[in-house]
């Protein structure tokens, strides 16, 4: 029992104390956490979390939540995780009783009824907090991702793809990303990349970060953390019969640029101020 609730995401077990509504606590309302709920505003979409509650005749859904467990463990289960909806029950006091599913014989949440009751109670209040951006009207407009981000291979130690070699290009779009994860998070290239800026480059400029991203890859270690980076999508001309990959520079940190074949090399000193806006 606690004065407060919380979401968390995801939720991978029962929250912590979760069971049976003790006897003398006398529920008057019923909140859900809804994970993955999108809200608009005046810049585009951003997600976070909903709490629901819940009011009405709380018998049938308190009655569903209290059915027993089937007997297991059962002897075959698939390999799969299961995820557990936070459902906490409330009192006139304002305190909060986390509950829990009965459970199948594999473990996971019978939820089916306890739900199908959920639905027929009455919202009466939805309080939504936001935890990310996910579309920026200014990013689409450009042309850009709203977010970004690139695992360079020879971090994750895949093998590596063909390296593409610099093609004709009339041009580039460089969609510029900040960084929002503290500076002491370890991250990959672009990891949390919220869109910034953009601007664009002309035919040599692109042609010389695609001559950049083609050189020989070295996979050195570097542990420093870039709080800025740029995506740059080349305009390629008809001759090339092809657009090549993206190509993502780190504009502090390493300063390292993943090439088409996502392994990373240091970006040439002359690189990071003809990319930096």
């Amino acid at each position: 029992m606690s004065d407060t609730i919380s979401c968390p995401d995801p939720i991978l077990n029962p929250l912590p104390g979760a069971g049976l509504v003790p006897e003398d606590f006398e529920v008057i309302a019923v909140l859900e956490c809804a994970n993955g709920v999108t809200r608009k505003d005046a810049d585009g979409v951003i997600a976070g979390n909903e709490v629901r509650r819940y009011e009405g005749d709380l018998t049938e859904f308190l009655d569903a939540m209290a059915a027993p467990s089937d007997p297991g463990p059962a002897a075959v289960c698939p390999a799969v995780g299961y995820g557990f909806r936070a459902i906490w029950a409330t009192d006139a006091a304002g305190r909060f009783v986390p509950m829990s599913f009965p459970l199948t014989a594999c473990g996971g949440p019978k939820e089916d009824e306890p739900l199908a009751a959920l639905a027929r109670l009455e919202v009466v209040d939805r309080t939504f907090s936001g935890a990310g951006r996910v579309e920026l009207h200014e990013a689409t407009a450009a042309g850009c991702a709203t977010r970004a981000g690139v695992a360079p291979l020879n971090v994750l130690r895949w093998t590596p793809t063909e390296t593409q070699p610099p093609v004709d290009v009339a041009g580039a779009l460089v969609c510029v990303y900040q960084v929002e994860a503290p500076a002491s998070t370890p991250t990959v290239v672009g990891d949390g990349g919220l869109f910034a800026a953009t601007f664009s480059l002309d035919a040599d400029e692109a042609a010389a970060v695609l001559e950049a991203a083609a050189a020989r890859a070295t996979g050195a270690h570097c542990s420093e953390t870039a709080s800025r980076f740029v995506v740059v999508h080349p305009d390629v001309t008809a001759a090339a019969g092809g657009a090549p990959l993206t190509v993502t520079v780190e504009l502090d940190g390493c300063q390292r640029i993943v090439g088409s074949d996502f392994q990373t090399r240091p970006a040439p000193p002359s690189l990071i101020p003809l990319l930096s806006p």
